[in-house]
């Protein structure tokens, strides 16, 4: 578990193109070679990729790059059918949670070392903050590079507190007790149809259910998942009472049937006003800034059950590379990921995506991103997203429960033993 002051430290830090001593020892081929990526489906990224792309083959025109846009809610499935067939891309991008499955089924390609022109493994974990390259490392070895670790944090819809009279800054909730105080003020209706929720969790995918409930489940003491990856407590006297306060919010707040939001534009009722609050991470500034919000509004960080012990939560996305391919298109692969991952500072500029690289917090693009230091206090406070075998059972047996229970009104523990069933069956 990654917590407190271990991701984006201060000290000074170099890319993975300019470290000293380093020097690429492979010979790259002369051939032509397609090497084929997936991503998923996120505007920002992909305007990035695409820019990539054309540099990369730019100075290698033997190399052509290939890739397919997934949808994020479809991603892992189509992932793991795939590649469990011996197919599918050179080059894996999927929410680090899920590399534990992949490791485990041998689809992964450790780290090509002669591509990063280091002795080891030890020299690539150097670049990076403590911690970074935990989810992705595997008895000592290296499998896959973060392009993105970042927290959720809670973005105000100045304009929208403004008119209910509320100051973003002053008023914004810092405890659920304050957003649930706050619903009646923003939440506005037109007879029976809500035009303007004050806030509202995520619906759009279980993935994204399970990374706003398990912080809240932290925040009361208790832990969805054991060290062992294995052992789950989603019925646990800290989860019902988790389940039990997302939905007393929600009958204050939100609106749940009333949404745009989908996996692939998942800030969309934000973008578009009809959210007033909405907890989502960094990456959603390039895309704000597009709306028709522009900077007009304010990150705080995610409301807490007790301020003075904050709990939210860590995720991000890595590349890696499919082991199923011959030697000489992997070490392509590879020297795409390093070419893709050596300028940090743009993917904050471009994307809005953090990485856990030693110095990134002393760039200039870092000091000037809006809001730097609240994401970076919501990063420090996280618990990595649940990794395990069994990540995407998890995520879809909390995500029905929760739905069970805002939807359908059943009782918070009666739909987490259900859910504590199904995961278990699951494992078994």
């Amino acid at each position: 578990m990654i917590t407190r002051r271990t991701m984006f430290g201060a000290l000074a830090g170099t890319t993975l193109l300019t470290v000293p001593g380093l020097l690429r020892a492979f010979e790259f081929p002369s051939e032509p070679m397609t090497i084929q990526i997936w991503w998923h489906e996120f505007g920002p990224l992909t305007a990035y990729m695409n820019e990539l792309i054309a540099a990369y083959q730019g100075l290698h025109p033997n190399i052509r790059i290939e890739s397919v846009v997934v949808s994020s809610g479809d991603l892992n499935q189509k992932l793991t059918v795939a590649l469990a067939t011996g197919t599918g891309p050179h080059i894996i991008d999927n929410d680090a949670s899920f590399f534990g499955l992949y490791y485990s089924k041998g689809l992964l390609d450790p780290l090509n070392l002669d591509v990063f022109g280091t002795a080891d493994y030890q020299g690539i974990q150097d670049l990076y903050t403590p911690g970074g390259l935990d989810a992705a490392t595997f008895d000592g070895k290296v499998y896959a590079l973060p392009f993105q670790a970042n927290s959720m944090s809670l973005f105000i819809n100045n304009k929208e507190f403004a008119a209910a009279g509320l100051d973003p800054v002053a008023d914004a909730p810092k405890t659920w007790e304050d957003m649930i105080a706050l619903g009646p003020k923003l939440k506005i209706t037109e007879g029976s149809r809500t035009v303007q929720k004050a806030f509202d969790f995520p619906y759009h995918s279980p993935r994204w259910e399970l990374q706003l409930f398990q912080p809240l489940v932290e925040q009361f003491g208790g832990r969805l998942l054991a060290e062992d990856g294995v052992t789950v407590a989603a019925n646990s006297e800290a989860a019902v009472k988790a389940l039990t306060l997302w939905r007393d919010v929600t009958r204050v707040t939100g609106d749940p049937r009333t949404t745009m939001n989908v996996s692939s534009a998942p800030n969309q009722d934000f973008l578009d006003g009809r959210t007033a609050m909405w907890t989502t991470g960094p990456w959603a500034t390039p895309q704000i800034h597009a709306s028709a919000i522009g900077e007009d509004f304010t990150v705080v960080s995610y409301p807490q059950l007790d301020p003075q012990n904050p709990r939210t939560i860590l995720y991000g996305f890595m590349w890696a590379v499919n082991s199923s391919k011959p030697d000489a298109e992997k070490a392509v692969a590879w020297d795409f990921i390093r070419f893709m991952l050596s300028k940090p500072e743009e993917w904050i500029a471009k994307v809005g995506f953090l990485q856990p690289l030693k110095g990134v917090a002393e760039t200039e693009v870092a000091k000037n991103f809006p809001f730097f230091a609240v994401h970076m206090k919501d990063i420090e406070t996280g618990s990595w997203y649940v990794r395990s075998e069994f990540t995407n059972e998890i995520s879809q047996a909390i995500g029905r429960a929760i739905e069970r229970t805002v939807y359908d009104d059943v009782d918070p523990q009666a739909s987490l033993d259900q859910a504590q069933s199904e995961i278990e069956r699951a494992i078994r």
